[in-house]
């Protein structure tokens, strides 16, 4: 089976020192995890669109999207997640899980050790808390 590069948009919400997870529903990939709210850039999107419309979709909020934060690449067995975060500046609209089970506002110097958070988020973490702390 031939391995994929997947782009992926995440989005970070930081408020009062904490940072927004989700966890991903048992219907998906890697149940139980945890990870930024976000998914995959579609042909012909920004980063900022892509993010913009998966935070439509998964939680039902119009956001800004500000800069870019950071990224990290992992090698998962299917392939690799190509993970690209960005600060959210604001939103409207209350919060709805569409397809997660759970979210958590988590301290950002324990979000890296957070346990559940997907590999390819780690690395992330431990860099927000240089650039966000």
């Amino acid at each position: 089976m031939e391995k994929v590069t997947k782009e992926v948009m995440g989005a970070v919400f930081f408020e009062q020192g904490r940072i927004l997870v989700m966890r991903r529903a048992p219907f998906m990939s890697c149940a139980g995890s945890w990870e930024f709210p976000g998914g995959k850039l579609e042909k012909g999107e920004s980063h900022e669109q892509c993010l913009a419309r998966e935070l439509r979709e998964e939680l039902g909020i119009e956001a800004q999207i500000g800069g870019f934060l950071t990224e990290n690449s992992h090698e998962y067995d299917f392939g690799t997640v190509h993970l690209c975060v960005y600060r959210v500046l604001s939103w409207t609209g209350d919060m709805a899980l569409t397809v997660h089970d759970d979210m958590r506002w988590v301290p950002l110097h324990e979000l890296a050790v957070f346990p559940g958070l997907l590999p390819a988020d780690v690395p992330v973490a431990r860099k927000l808390e240089k650039i966000l702390g």
